[in-house]
């Protein structure tokens, strides 16, 4: 294996000119822009594909038979089999769902999944590591059903503290987990706290915003249920959201939003 490259590699000069909103100055000085784990600026190839998207294909995907609405559809589907193989998603063409963002990702997977299996007596756990993507919708949710809701601290160096983990993990349905800290940049042992919560019989729901823009992704490897990121924190347009799910999980779920999509006759 090729080591990895450092900045000795690369035409950081070469890198930018992609960037058209890197050419531009503020208040007379270059821009240096350190905030992409909030939001990626995009390269022309990207802003390209869209604006020949609009010139040449733009058409409601799913919903006609003439030349345009077919190659839209077809553009779309192809685009879905390529993450479900970037994520390396055993079934990518059945289990890769487009939302408009991970927070709307998230949300799904709290609002059907959730809805369907939490009450009473039941418990989800949380990392002090979430972001509030992945803790406020299963506060909404508890404030309905009436579930538990746990906490896996922090050690003094930012880590998961999973010295009480199966305890934490008794009666616990699904554990909400992030793969890699938005604020931090702490990288949870995700493959092994799967295996653990599986043995305790829960499922897992993982926040890979950063993880999937940084390190290889194989959500089969890594063993998780669910998984949720968003393409605009990788160089993508805003707008476009990924939840990969276990198909059989996702048969299962009753619908989250209504509409003609979901009328076969």
């Amino acid at each position: 294996m090729s080591a990895p490259p450092t900045t000795d590699d690369l035409d950081v000069a070469a890198i930018k000119a992609d960037f058209p909103l890197l050419q531009r100055e503020v208040k007379g000085q270059p821009i240096r822009f350190l905030d992409s784990a909030a939001s990626s600026q995009k390269p022309q190839v990207v802003i390209d594909a869209m604006s020949t998207y609009y010139e040449t294909i733009n058409a409601n995907v799913h919903r006609g038979v003439y030349e345009i609405a077919e190659a839209a559809t077809n553009a779309l589907e192809a685009s879905r089999l390529r993450i479900g193989r970037f994520i390396g998603a055993p079934k990518p063409a059945t289990e890769v769902l487009f939302t408009k963002n991970a927070t709307e990702s998230l949300n799904l997977v709290a609002q059907s999944w959730g809805r369907a299996n939490l009450g009473p007596g039941d418990a989800v756990l949380l990392t002090q590591l979430e972001h509030h993507a992945n803790i406020v919708p299963w506060f909404q949710l508890q404030a309905e059903k009436g579930f538990e809701i746990r906490w896996l601290p922090l050690t003094a160096d930012a880590q998961l503290d999973t010295s009480d983990l199966d305890r934490l993990l008794d009666g616990v349905k699904l554990v909400g987990l992030t793969a890699m800290s938005n604020v931090t940049g702490t990288i949870t042992p995700v493959a092994e706290l799967t295996a653990r919560a599986h043995a305790a019989g829960a499922l897992v729901c993982l926040d890979a915003c950063q993880y999937v823009p940084h390190l290889a992704t194989d959500v089969a490897a890594l063993g998780v249920d669910f998984a949720a990121f968003s393409g605009h924190k990788m160089l993508g347009p805003t707008g476009v959201g990924v939840l990969w799910g276990r198909e059989e999980l996702l048969e299962a779920m009753p619908p989250f939003l209504g509409g003609g999509g979901m009328i076969l006759d």
